[in-house]
């Protein structure tokens, strides 16, 4: 949400998360030192880089995994499934 603050709107699909840790070149503002704790981008609990989508299909953007079984299945984990 401060990246957005910061920009106007969320990091674009092809920017992705990477965006939280790497300035990119179209950011009109960029707090430095990244948003994300760490300076780089988590995993999900496989090992496996977090899937991002800008819009997202379920809200504003969508965060999710794939799960254990790594591929878009009922047993994926994303944001707007904390809502419920």
């Amino acid at each position: 949400d401060l990246y957005r603050m910061h920009n106007a709107t969320y990091p674009s699909s092809d920017q992705g998360l990477k965006a939280l840790v790497e300035k990119p070149a179209e950011a009109k503002k960029w707090q430095t030192g990244g948003y994300l704790k760490g300076k780089e981008v988590p995993t999900d609990p496989w090992g496996n880089p977090y899937k991002y989508l800008n819009p997202g299909n379920h809200g504003d953007v969508d965060i999710y995994s794939l799960g254990v079984d790594g591929r878009e299945s009922e047993d994926d984990i994303g944001n707007w499934k904390l809502e419920d």
